[in-house]
C-alpha cells in the first residue's frame, strides 16, 4: 500500500505467513484499513466507502495505490488499483507475470470473473466484521432477517418487490392517463358531422367571391383604356412641373451663394489680423519643447533613482522583518527544547549511558575475577588482604555505577536526541546572524550609492515647477497652432470675392426668367391633369377592391384546407384511439400480473421467506454445534425460526439454557450473547463457503478474516481460549484464517503474527512479527 487511507510513503509486501494469523495493534491504529485495501484493489470499494459522503478519492490519495496478489483457479495474479499524481485513477491486471490490456471496466469485469464473487458477495462470504456479531444477537427480529438477506444476498427479492411496485404504480398510472386520453379522443371525435357542414358552407362562399371577382375585372379593362388616353397630357404636366422644382431650387441656391460670398469678403480682414497674432504668440514654440524634452529626461533618471532607493529601504525592512522573524522562531524552538529536557526524568544521556553500561559490566566482571583469586589464594593472607581491599573498591565504584545506571530509561535515548537538536539550533542562531549583518551592510551600500546620484542630477522642486510650466505653456501654443493652421485654410478658401459675386448675381437673373416662363405653361396644363388624376383613382379604387376579394377567397380556401386537414387528423385520432383501447386491456392484464408479483411472490412470505426456511435447519444444527464448542458444553441447543406478528417478518433465535427452558437471545449477559452470535456467524461463513457457483454472486472462498470479533465482551482467558480454538477449527474449511484484534492475550496463541502501529505522525505502520 503506499497513500492509502494512513499508509503514507508505502509498505512492503504483506504476506499473512501462517494458516492462522492474527493482526494486532491498539484501536484506530490501521488494523481494518488491510481489510479496505483488499476491496479497494479488487471492487474500488471499502467500508468507508460505503458510508454515504466518502468518496474513493478520500481513501487512497493522488500518487496512491494498493497491490495485491492470489491464487485462484490454478493462476497467480496481481491487482494494482491507484491514481496517479494527476489524480487519474488506473488500473493493472497481470496473470502469471503476462499483462492482461484492458479498460479499466473490462479489467474490472475480469476481476469479478475470476473471483467469482461480486463486491457484496465477496465481504459477506470472506470478511466477519464486528458489527455484523453485535447486529444478529443485539437487532429485533425484523432487523435480524434483513441481516440475513444481506449476508445471502436475499436483499434481491426486495429489490424485486420494489421494481414490481414501481411497475405496478407505472402501469396503474398509464391506465389513468390512457383512459383519460380515450374519453378526451371520443370528445374530439364527437365534433366531426359539426366541422364536415362547416366546409361546404365555406365552399359556396367561395363560389359566390368568383363570381363578384369576374365583373370587378371587367370594370378595370375599361378603365385602364381611359387612364391611356390621358397619360401624354399627365406626362407634359408632370415634366413642366419637375422643371420648375428644379429651377426654382437652383434660383435658392444662387441667391444663397449670394449671401454667403458677400459675409466671405466681410470676414477676409477679420482672419488676416488672427493670422497675424497668432503667429507672434507661437513663435518661441519648438524652443520651449526642446528644454521640456531635457527636463524630462533628468526627471526620469530621477525617478527611477527614487524607486531604486525605496526598493532597496523596502528589502532592508523586509530582511530586517525575515530576521527578527526566523530569529524568534529559532529561539522559540530553543527554549522548547531546553524545556524538555528540564521535563525529563534523567540526566543521563544515550551515550552517558552506555558507558555507564559497559563500566558496570567491567566492574562485575572484576569483581567475579577478584572473588576466583581470593579462592585460589587459600592461605595467603597478606595477598588476599591486598586483594580484598581492592574487591572493596570495585564494590564501592559498583556502587556509584549501579546508582546512576538506576537513572537509565527512555528518557535517555530522547535526552541525547535534544541534546544534539540544542546544539545545532545555537549553530543556526550564529549563522542566521552574520548572514543578516552582511546583508545589512550591502544594503547600506546600494542605498548610499543611489542618495550620491540623486544628488549629482539635482532634480529638485524648482526644476519640477518649470517642467510643469512649461507643459502647460506648450500645451496653449499647441492649441494656438491649430488654430493658425485653421484659420490660414479659411483665408485661403475665400480668395477674391470680386468677379464671384458679379457672376452669380447674372445667373440669379436668368433663373428668375425661366422660373416665371415655366409657371404660365403649367397652369394651361392643369385641368388635365386634374382629369388624369381622377380616372386614376377610380381605376385604384377597383384594383383594391378587386385585391380584397382575392384575399377573401385565399382565406376561405385556407380555412376549407384547414378544415379538410382538421377531419383528416381526426380519422387519425380514430385510429389512435382504437389503439389505446387495445393497449389499455394489456395494461389491465399486466396490472394485474405485478399485482401477485408485488404482494404475493416477492413479499416477505415468498421466496425470500421460503429461501431462509430452507437454509435454518442446516443453519441451526451448525450453530448448535459451534455453540457446544464455544462454551465447553454448557449450552448446546440454538433454535432459529421465522415468524410473523404485527405484520412483521422476522428470525427469532432461542437458546435452550441450563435451566432446561427456551431463552430469547437478549436474555443472556454481554458475553453469552457473544458466543451465541459467533457459533451462528461462523456457521453461516462456513455455509456461504459451502454454497454452489451462481453466476457472480456465490463462490469457493479460501481465506476468512474475522474483524475483532467482540473478543473484548467475553469475560473470562478460558472463554477466550474457546473462541480461538473454534477459530482454528475453522480452517478445516479455509486456508487461511486471519483475526484482527486489540487484545495482547489473544494475538500470543497465534502462530502467525503481524503488528500494526501508529506513528507519532498519525501514520499506520506494519511489521510481520512471526
Amino acid at each position: 500500500m503506499k497513500d492509502f487511507m494512513r499508509y503514507v510513503g508505502g509498505t512492503s509486501m504483506l504476506r499473512f505467513p501462517k494458516k492462522f494469523t492474527v493482526i494486532t495493534g491498539r484501536t484506530g491504529s490501521g488494523k481494518t484499513s488491510i481489510l479496505d485495501a483488499v476491496t479497494f484493489a479488487l471492487y474500488k470499494r471499502t467500508s468507508r466507502t460505503d458510508i454515504s459522503g466518502i468518496g474513493i478519492s478520500d481513501v487512497c490519495k493522488p500518487g496512491g495505490y494498493v497491490k495485491i496478489r492470489f491464487a485462484q483457479g490454478g493462476g497467480l495474479y496481481e491487482i494494482e488499483r491507484g491514481f496517479t499524481q494527476k489524480g487519474s485513477p488506473y488500473l493493472n491486471l497481470h496473470k502469471n507475470g503476462s499483462q492482461i490490456s484492458g479498460t479499466i471496466p473490462e479489467l474490472e469485469s475480469i476481476v469479478r470473473d475470476t473471483v467469482g464473487l461480486d463486491y457484496d458477495g465477496f465481504r459477506n462470504s470472506t470478511f466477519v466484521r464486528q458489527e455484523e456479531m453485535k447486529e444478529l444477537g443485539a437487532e429485533s427480529d425484523s432487523q435480524r432477517l434483513r441481516i440475513f438477506q444481506k449476508l445471502f444476498r436475499l436483499e434481491i427479492f426486495e429489490k424485486a418487490q420494489a421494481q414490481a411496485k414501481t411497475d405496478y404504480d407505472q402501469i396503474r398510472h398509464d391506465i389513468e392517463i390512457g383512459e383519460h386520453d380515450v374519453e378526451f379522443l371520443r370528445e374530439r371525435l364527437s365534433k366531426i358531422p359539426e366541422v364536415k357542414e362547416e366546409a361546404k358552407a365555406a365552399e359556396r362562399e367561395v363560389k359566390a367571391l368568383h363570381e363578384k371577382l369576374v365583373g370587378v375585372e371587367k370594370r378595370l379593362v375599361a378603365d385602364k383604356e381611359k387612364l391611356k388616353d390621358l397619360e401624354r397630357e399627365h406626362e407634359a404636366f408632370i415634366s413642366a412641373k419637375a422643371s420648375l422644382e428644379d429651377k426654382e431650387r437652383r434660383v435658392s441656391s444662387t441667391q444663397r451663394e449670394i449671401d454667403k460670398v458677400t459675409k466671405a469678403g466681410e470676414k477676409s480682414t477679420e482672419l488676416r489680423e488672427e493670422v497675424k497674432r497668432l503667429e507672434d504668440e507661437t513663435k518661441d514654440h519648438e524652443k520651449l519643447i526642446e528644454e521640456r524634452t531635457q527636463l524630462k529626461e533628468i526627471g526620469h533618471l530621477a525617478a527611477g533613482l527614487e524607486k531604486e532607493r525605496r526598493v532597496h529601504r523596502k528589502s532592508l525592512g523586509d530582511a530586517t522583518k525575515e530576521f527578527r522573524r526566523e530569529k524568534s522562531r529559532l529561539n522559540e524552538r530553543l527554549n522548547l527544547s531546553e524545556g524538555r529536557i528540564a521535563a525529563l526524568s534523567t540526566t543521563v544521556d544515550k551515550d552517558h549511558a552506555f558507558r555507564l553500561l559497559r563500566t558496570e559490566g567491567a566492574l562485575e566482571e572484576r569483581i567475579s575475577r577478584i572473588e576466583r583469586e581470593i579462592g585460589w589464594l587459600t592461605g595467603q593472607e597478606d595477598v588476599i588482604s591486598q586483594i580484598r581491599g581492592e574487591r572493596e573498591d570495585a564494590l564501592k565504584h559498583m556502587k556509584d555505577v549501579n546508582n546512576k545506571v538506576q537513572e537509565i530509561n527512555e528518557d535517555s535515548f530522547v535526552l541525547s536526541e535534544i541534546e544534539s537538536q540544542v546544539g545545532q539550533l545555537k549553530k543556526d542562531l550564529k549563522a542566521l546572524e552574520e548572514r543578516h549583518r552582511k546583508r545589512i551592510e550591502e544594503m547600506g551600500t546600494a542605498t548610499e550609492k543611489v542618495d550620491r546620484e540623486l544628488e549629482k542630477l539635482s532634480f529638485d522642486d524648482d526644476a519640477k515647477n518649470r517642467l510643469k510650466m512649461l507643459e502647460e505653456t506648450i500645451t496653449e501654443m499647441g492649441r494656438k497652432k491649430t488654430r493658425l493652421k485653421d484659420v490660414r485654410r479659411k483665408l485661403d478658401e475665400v480668395g477674391d470675392v470680386g468677379k464671384l459675386l458679379e457672376d452669380l448675381k447674372k445667373r440669379l437673373g436668368q433663373g428668375e426668367k425661366e422660373v416665371k416662363e415655366l409657371r404660365k405653361k403649367l397652369r394651361k396644363l392643369a385641368s388635365d391633369e386634374e382629369k388624369y388624376q381622377n380616372a386614376r383613382r377610380d381605376f385604384e379604387s377597383l384594383k383594391t377592391s378587386k385585391s380584397e376579394i382575392e384575399r377573401e377567397v385565399r382565406g376561405k380556401e385556407v380555412q376549407i384546407e384547414s378544415l379538410q386537414r382538421r377531419l383528416g387528423d381526426l380519422e387519425e385520432e380514430k385510429k389512435q384511439m382504437e389503439k389505446k383501447v387495445r393497449i389499455l386491456d394489456e395494461g389491465r392484464s399486466n396490472l394485474e400480473t405485478f399485482a401477485i408479483l408485488k404482494d404475493q411472490i416477492f413479499h416477505k412470505r415468498g421466496v425470500a421467506m421460503y429461501a431462509i426456511n430452507q437454509l435454518l435447519p442446516e443453519l441451526e444444527i451448525e450453530t448448535s454445534q459451534n455453540l457446544v464448542d464455544l462454551t465447553d458444553g454448557r449450552f448446546t441447543r440454538v433454535s432459529l425460526k421465522t415468524h410473523e406478528a404485527k405484520r412483521e417478518y422476522g428470525v427469532k433465535i432461542e437458546v435452550e439454557g441450563v435451566d432446561g427452558n427456551w431463552h430469547d437471545v437478549a436474555e443472556f449477559s454481554g458475553g453469552e450473547r457473544t458466543q451465541i452470535n459467533a457459533a451462528l456467524r461462523f456457521a453461516i461463513a462456513k455455509q456461504l463457503a459451502g454454497l454452489p457457483q451462481v453466476g457472480r454472486t456465490y463462490g469457493r472462498m479460501k481465506t476468512l478474516f474475522i474483524d475483532e470479533g467482540d473478543l473484548g465482551s467475553l469475560d473470562t482467558e478460558s472463554n477466550r481460549d474457546l473462541f480461538i480454538h473454534k477459530l482454528f477449527k475453522m480452517g478445516e474449511f479455509f486456508d487461511r484464517v486471519i483475526l484482527i484484534t486489540h487484545l495482547a492475550e489473544v494475538a500470543d496463541k497465534f502462530p502467525g503474527k503481524i503488528r500494526v502501529h501508529m506513528t507519532p505522525e498519525q501514520e499506520s505502520r506494519i511489521e510481520v512479527v512471526s
